[in-house]
């Protein structure tokens, strides 16, 4: 099979993976990743999306498991989100998850601009929590 063939079927088993993880998990060298992601975002068969880096899927992809494979594929994310199952202040989720507040912040936006989460004003506070 050939390495492109092998990446466009990766994309389609394991949406959302970003250049680095496919890269390690085909062993193939990242040159020839790279070329190919190009060629089959040229011929439309995968889109792109830079969340807090560039993330592949097959192009028809629904948005819910959109967001469940990049919440799956990124730890950070998997973390914060399943902390939003509440509502909770960006404080708490960064303490509770053992990261910096900018990092939980970035990783916020991205789960917002999914859809996951949404942001929700309480008194004078922001809180976050699951869509």
């Amino acid at each position: 099979m050939e390495n492109k063939e092998k990446i466009l079927q990766y994309i389609q088993k394991n949406p959302g993976f970003t250049q680095a993880q496919i890269t390690y998990r085909l062993d193939i060298p990242q040159s020839t990743i790279k070329y190919h992601l190009l060629t089959l975002e040229k011929e439309g068969k995968i889109f792109s999306e830079k969340l807090f880096k560039i993330h592949y899927f097959k192009n028809g992809i629904d948005n819910e498991l959109k967001i469940e494979s990049c919440i799956k594929n990124n730890n950070n994310l998997k973390v914060i989100y399943e902390r939003c199952k509440k509502e909770s202040l960006l404080e708490e989720i960064a303490t509770s998850c053992d990261i910096s507040k900018s990092i939980a912040s970035k990783r916020l936006q991205v789960l917002e601009s999914l859809g996951a989460i949404k942001k929700i004003k309480v008194n004078t506070k922001i809180k976050f929590c699951k869509n």
